[in-house]
């Protein structure tokens, strides 16, 4: 038998025979001759179209695994995940594998607080391509929601927003206690203390009184906003109208960190330094058993006892008394004296109250 080789159209090489094998497939020829050669021509032909289809379809699949049907969006992230006041932050966006060509993924904020670009694309070769998120301050803790797509998947990633810190307001007061010491009665005394801003916010003062008999004040008027470092100044006054020990308290209500409320402990004396005296005048008796030959003068102190005052008999129709306090009572009674020493009856009683 003549045999050779015949060129598959397609696939590995097919021998003769190979060819031989499928001869049961054909119809029989005329061995020898032209004949013999035909039928192993289609013999051969027909058993490379049988292998055909089997390695067309492995072809196919070897195709589908690495075509760009085989790479999806897979991952957004960002680098802080939390915002405080105005800012930025760094956000990724992350393939299954690598892109075969360049893939355009598109991205949107649920927050009008939170800025991001319209897309990002990842190069060919590639699986992340980054983007810059800005935020400005928001006045409320929130969370935005960052949306990254591509043609066939999606990803989000929550971004916290939270305010700025506003800082603390703080109240500094000069001092905590005034003391005005002895004060003239009828004459004011004034002393100063300085309020200080001194917190990193703003100080409201909402509210400031005083009390106490004889204390005013003045300077500062609630409601009153300090900003960092300013400063007030508190006129406080002691003008007493009456001899003796006073005290009083400021009350300053503010927003300071340190409490609602500030005091300022008062204290002062009033004291009279004009010289007091008390005259005193009568008439002699008009008649009596013996010659007057003088006159005692008595003074009860608040309601006590009466005590005589002068050291010896007073000649004259008058006294004057110069040993009297401020702020005191006094009553007084005079008694005439006869030559032998004895007193008579005692007048009727006079009173004094020294300012």
């Amino acid at each position: 038998m003549f045999l050779h080789r015949i060129p598959p159209f397609f696939g590995r090489a097919i021998a003769a025979d190979d060819a031989l094998t499928c001869n049961h497939l054909l119809p029989a020829y005329k061995r020898g001759g032209t004949g013999s050669r035909q039928a192993l021509a289609v013999a051969a032909s027909v058993a490379m179209l049988v292998s055909m289809p089997a390695t067309m379809l492995a072809q196919r699949h070897h195709n589908h695994g690495y075509g760009s049907h085989g790479q999806q969006l897979s991952a957004l992230t960002c680098t802080t995940g939390s915002l405080t006041g105005a800012g930025t932050d760094a956000c990724t966006v992350t393939l299954s594998q690598t892109a075969n060509s360049g893939t355009t993924v598109t991205l949107t904020s649920s927050s009008t607080a939170v800025k991001v670009p319209a897309s990002v694309t990842i190069a060919s070769g590639a699986a992340t391509a980054s983007f810059t998120v800005t935020a400005s301050a928001v006045t409320s803790a929130q969370t935005a929601t960052l949306t990254a797509s591509d043609s066939s998947n999606s990803a989000t990633y929550a971004l916290q927003l939270k305010p700025a810190s506003t800082g603390a307001a703080a109240l500094t007061l000069g001092s905590t206690s005034v003391a005005f010491g002895s004060v003239s009665l009828n004459t004011p005394s004034t002393q100063t203390v300085k309020l200080t801003s001194s917190g990193t916010a703003s100080l409201t003062i909402s509210a400031a009184s005083i009390k106490g008999t004889g204390f005013t004040m003045s300077g500062v008027t609630a409601p009153v906003t300090l900003t960092p470092g300013q400063s007030a100044t508190l006129d406080l006054q002691f003008d007493p109208t009456a001899a003796g020990a006073d005290s009083g308290t400021v009350t300053i209500s503010s927003n300071s960190s340190g409490g609602a409320t500030s005091t300022i402990a008062l204290s002062g004396t009033g004291t009279s330094t004009a010289a007091y005296a008390v005259d005193l005048n009568w008439s002699a008796p008009a008649s009596g058993s013996g010659a007057v030959t003088g006159y005692n003068i008595y003074r009860a102190t608040s309601g006590g006892a009466y005590q005589v005052l002068n050291a010896s008999v007073n000649s004259a129709t008058s006294y004057t008394d110069t040993t009297v306090k401020a702020g005191t009572s006094y009553t007084y009674e005079v008694m005439s004296v006869d030559a032998a020493g004895t007193q008579s009856a005692p007048s009727n009683v006079f009173s004094a109250t020294i300012p």
